[in-house]
């Protein structure tokens, strides 16, 4: 699994615990990651995930647009994200 793909299952897990909104840290918490692992190799890849990714590494075009930045470290799916979090609830 990708961490694209793996970033998506973690959101996908706290959207249907019923988490309206996520920040980086629940998702961490939820793959279980250490401070320096997701610094240095997954929070570049959400970064490339959202609606604005800024000067993030190019992800794959079924990840790209799936979260949008609501306010300061909050986001939510957007309507690509929640077609696509369906597929990675299990």
């Amino acid at each position: 699994m990708t961490h694209a793909e793996e970033i998506m299952r973690a959101v996908a897990m706290l959207v249907k615990s019923g988490r309206t909104s996520f920040s980086r840290k629940n998702v961490r918490d939820q793959l279980g990651l250490n401070r320096k692992e997701w610094v240095y190799c997954y929070g570049p890849i959400f970064q490339g995930m959202r609606e604005q990714p800024g000067k993030a590494p190019r992800v794959d075009e079924r990840f790209k647009g799936v979260f949008r930045r609501v306010r300061y470290g909050r986001y939510v799916l957007t309507p690509k994200g929640e077609q696509l979090a369906r597929e990675f609830v299990c």
